[in-house]
């Protein structure tokens, strides 16, 4: 049996999994990413790596934006009916923390990168027009905001990832599979 576009009642469609997916593995990315920009000689080489950087954080943005989209018209499957209500609760709060620093994390690297007086560039022509005026104050600050919040994204995914991992191996129940693309369907 192949797995449905939609979300069923008892696991994710293929649509939101590979919004997921692709979203989690380009995020990681980012994490590697940031870390050659940190590493890098030169300001040529730092200037490339930047601006591949910000047009990776303006792709998320944008699968975001789509995903949220997705999401609203494709309810996720319930949680399992043996989840205590804490739990239930803090996995609510997970994926919607999730969601915010999903959002949160490029539009302040794009707020940060405008104060610093750069505009972010697609690969290609496009460019992103900045959202405030260049202003070192602004840029230090929204620099901090900005890793600040992308440091709590990585230790709120990291959670995530460790739940899903409990779930699968302590509790023996459906709810990493459901989001694999491996697994068949009963629906």
């Amino acid at each position: 049996m192949s797995i449905p576009l939609r979300n069923t009642t008892s696991r994710y469609g293929l649509v939101s999994q590979a919004f997921h997916w692709l979203i989690v593995a380009l995020i990681l990315f980012q994490y590697t990413w940031a870390w050659r920009i940190d590493q890098a000689e030169g300001i040529r080489m730092r200037f490339e790596l930047v601006t591949q950087h910000k047009t990776i954080g303006m792709v998320v943005l944008g699968l975001a934006l789509l995903r949220l989209g997705w999401r609203l018209f494709n309810r996720p499957p319930a949680l399992p009916d043996g989840m205590r209500g804490w739990e239930r609760w803090a996995a609510r709060a997970g994926h919607w923390g999730l969601y915010v620093l999903i959002f949160a994390v490029p539009l302040t690297g794009w707020l940060y990168s405008s104060a610093a007086g750069y505009a972010d560039f697609w690969w290609g022509p496009l460019s992103f027009p900045s959202l405030v005026e260049p202003s070192e104050v602004l840029e230090d600050r929204l620099q901090l905001v900005h890793q600040s919040l992308a440091i709590s994204l990585g230790l709120l995914a990291l959670v995530h990832a460790l739940a899903a991992l409990r779930h699968h191996f302590i509790n023996k129940d459906d709810v990493l599979r459901r989001m694999l693309p491996s697994w068949q369907s009963k629906d």
